[in-house]
């Protein structure tokens, strides 16, 4: 229901959440879609024999006719090499939806080992995230292991630390 994350460092994992329900990544058709391709994709080299393509379309409740079928070979494997790739079967079937989330949320971060902690007492430090709009080229400036480890996820975040200090994942 709620985003947690667990960030590792050397010696163990600290807790980061948020009370935004948005930035949880819900179950859709475009997920199941290729985790199913995958299935038929065990190597996992981003495509399938062209052979497999009605039994991808029938496992995804698709139409499958196989005049159908025929017709989505030829246009998904327009080269005729005998495959049909993921992302063009994914951009065919189940185009990207935009991924609404927040632009600016709550962060809280937990560290639970004492000496980690300003003062030395186990708090949970609030932030406040925001994520740019786009971006072109960007030049790191901050290099802590808590906001290189975030912008894995959010390459465009800015985080401020409600009380000036940025918490400790080690």
């Amino acid at each position: 229901m709620y985003p947690i994350w667990l960030l590792g460092s050397e010696t163990h994992l600290t807790v980061l959440f948020s009370h935004v329900e948005e930035l949880v990544i819900r179950d859709s058709p475009a997920m199941n879609a290729k985790h199913v391709f995958s299935q038929f994709d065990p190597e996992g080299n981003g495509f399938i024999s062209s052979a497999l393509l009605q039994d991808v379309m029938q496992s995804l409740d698709l139409v499958a006719d196989t005049e159908y079928v025929e017709i989505m070979k030829t246009k998904l494997d327009s080269e005729e090499l005998g495959i049909i790739t993921s992302s063009s079967f994914m951009e065919t079937f189940f185009p990207e939806q935009p991924v609404e989330h927040p632009q600016s949320f709550n962060l809280y971060h937990c560290n639970a080992l004492p000496q980690s902690n300003p003062g030395g007492k186990v708090n949970y430090i609030e932030g406040r995230a925001v994520l740019a709009e786009e971006v072109d080229t960007q030049f790191i400036t901050d290099t802590t292991p808590i906001k290189l480890c975030l912008q894995t996820k959010w390459p465009s975040i800015e985080i401020t630390w409600t009380n000036g200090v940025t918490p400790s994942l080690n």
